[in-house]
């Protein structure tokens, strides 16, 4: 039985030899050839795509600076490996770990007058 399965599935198989998926203009000749505005020559071509690619192509780069930021200077990532918790945590409790700062805060003082309730 599992060989005339196996068979039958080869037979299937094999029928899809047909000019339409495999001639000359065949579906695998159009899927297998690059997109057009993916290669330099068509990018060059294709005017209109140079704009979108540089400002994709910028907004990706921004987006990789960002995560590489928020995983080396925000609190939510830790790579230290410090048992206790304060040792890690103490190190932000006066610096500035946000993007931005339009309120101008100064972070050096900021937090020095909370009661200490560890001590």
């Amino acid at each position: 039985f599992i060989k005339r399965s196996i068979m039958f599935v080869s037979r299937i198989l094999k029928a899809a030899d047909h000019p339409y998926l495999f001639g000359p203009g065949g579906r695998r000749e159009n899927n297998f050839k690059p997109m057009q505005g993916l290669t330099w020559g068509t990018l060059k071509h294709h005017k209109a795509l140079q704009p979108l690619f540089i400002i994709i192509g910028g907004g990706m780069i921004f987006v990789a600076a960002y995560i590489g930021r928020l995983a080396s200077k925000t609190t939510d990532v830790n790579w230290l490996k410090h048992k206790n918790p304060e040792d890690t945590y103490g190190y932000y409790s006066s610096r500035q770990f946000k993007f931005l700062n339009p309120a101008g805060v100064d972070y050096s003082k900021y937090g020095k007058d909370r009661p200490n309730y560890r001590d």
